[in-house]
């Protein structure tokens, strides 16, 4: 892979990133929350940006698992992993973002 061919793949991983946001945020959530399925981790004393969190240590436990053997779930390949890894990310910074006072 050249430099090229490098920057091509993280903007293809991006733009499925965000499309997979779109669709996951439109099950999960309403238009005036998106944090809404966050937010049920307030139920156990769990703030949002904690339950974040927690879906990104999740997803590297998944990527560490991965790299040494195969996914019996088919639809949860590393890809698909390293995918939502990104987008947690990502929501993890626009929270904090909201957050920001004016």
């Amino acid at each position: 892979m050249n430099q090229k061919e490098f920057i091509e793949n993280i903007e293809n991983s991006y733009k499925k990133g965000v499309e997979i946001i779109r669709k996951k945020n439109a099950d999960y959530a309403v238009d005036s929350n998106p944090w809404k399925n966050f937010e049920m981790a307030s139920l156990v004393g769990v703030s949002v940006k904690r339950a974040i969190l927690v879906r990104i240590s999740d997803k590297l436990a998944r990527i560490s698992n991965l790299i040494d053997k195969e996914a019996a779930v088919k639809d949860e390949t590393i890809e698909d992993t390293l995918l939502d890894l990104i987008n947690y990310a990502a929501i993890l910074k626009a929270k904090i973002d909201d957050e920001k006072p004016s």
